[in-house]
């Protein structure tokens, strides 16, 4: 079945002064009289929070999307459908900071720096490096340090947990791993 498609018609040219005019009143106006407008083409109050800047900006928008056309509903729904994928916003950690992981007992500190992270005297360009180097395993940089949200990081630490246990289930299987007799050391008796 064929799907019709409906094309914008570009705007006439006698439109085109009419809308300026428009939008030069619209820039023109004091807040009470953008307030104004706004209730009658929203039918609600503005948010108390918006600045004059801000109502210019949305009124005329609203006007040039009137008249000129808005988006297009493929492209509309394209742009929906990409705010949905990216989940929760990256935290960004400025230089300088000092993310903190611990691993099996074991504490890691990483140091933000302009070209990258550094990590036990050496400089990389990502997280994910320095938790593959870590685990021994590919990782998410981000999620792994807790940098990707809460309840990615309980998730990430049960992660952790089954891998540290699935591994060291496989080495006492193998018989890569000895176990130490209490009071021994590596040469023997001591």
């Amino acid at each position: 079945m064929a799907r019709a498609t409906i094309r914008r018609q570009p705007a006439h040219a006698p439109a085109a002064p009419d809308l300026v005019t428009e939008l030069a009143a619209i820039a023109a106006m004091g807040i009470d009289e953008l307030r104004t407008a706004w209730r009658q083409r929203r039918g609600q109050e503005p948010p108390a929070a918006l600045s004059k800047d801000l109502i210019v900006r949305a009124l005329a928008h609203w006007l040039q999307e009137e008249r000129l056309g808005g988006l297009n509903p493929h492209l509309r729904k394209l742009l929906s459908s990409s705010s949905k994928m990216a989940g929760a916003p990256a935290r960004h950690v400025k230089i300088g900071s000092i993310i903190i992981r611990e691993y099996q007992g074991k504490l890691h500190e990483v140091l933000v720096v302009p070209d990258g992270f550094c990590w036990q005297g050496q400089i990389f360009a990502s997280l994910s490096t320095i938790a593959r180097k870590i685990t021994g395993t590919s990782w998410n940089g981000p999620r792994f340090f807790g940098l990707r949200g809460e309840e990615e990081s309980k998730a990430s630490a049960d992660v952790v947990r089954k891998r540290a246990a699935a591994s060291a289930k496989s080495r006492s299987q193998s018989g890569s791993v000895k176990a130490r007799t209490p009071g021994k050391g590596r040469g023997g008796a001591e």
